[in-house]
């Protein structure tokens, strides 16, 4: 997965580097009205790819503390929940990788990916913290339950 995501990020900084060379000499024959948002979105992208790890460390760290799924687990007694949670944040992994690279896309004229690859990206963290982002939603739920129920009925029958 690793390897995959450094591939994919090296491939979008050369994209880059070929982008700020055309912006380059189109505005040393004239006056190019071509913006340099474009391949700065495929730098900031490729650097997200390639230091993959680091990234959704720092993402998941951001939005819900300490728990990382590249991580190294305990190799205790496997079982289907266990099994199902780590493919939901492999998953979420390949969701990451997906949103970033929508996301550069995105920074090119007339593509409209830029919402696609933002909800990628945060499905990506949710998936990949996917134990707490349960635990955040049940915690939520029980308080709008406990709210609803404490609103009495009227006794108007």
């Amino acid at each position: 997965m690793g390897h995959a995501a450094v591939l994919v990020g090296l491939l979008f900084l050369l994209k880059a580097v070929t982008k700020f060379k055309k912006i380059g000499d189109a505005r040393a024959r004239s006056s190019s009205q071509e913006r340099m948002f474009v391949p700065i979105m495929y730098v900031l992208a490729g650097a997200a790819l390639i230091y993959l790890p680091s990234s959704i460390a720092t993402l998941s760290q951001t939005a819900f503390g300490t728990e990382n799924v590249l991580a190294y687990g305990d190799t205790g007694q496997a079982n289907v929940i266990n099994s199902i949670e780590f493919i939901i944040e492999v998953v979420g992994v390949i969701w990451f990788m997906r949103g970033c690279a929508l996301l550069a896309h995105a920074s090119e004229p007339g593509i409209q990916h830029g919402p696609k690859g933002l909800a990628f990206l945060v499905a990506g963290i949710f998936a990949v913290n996917f134990k707490l982002t349960m635990t955040g939603l049940d915690y939520v739920l029980e308080h709008l339950i406990h709210l609803f129920l404490s609103f009495k009925r009227p006794t108007g029958d």
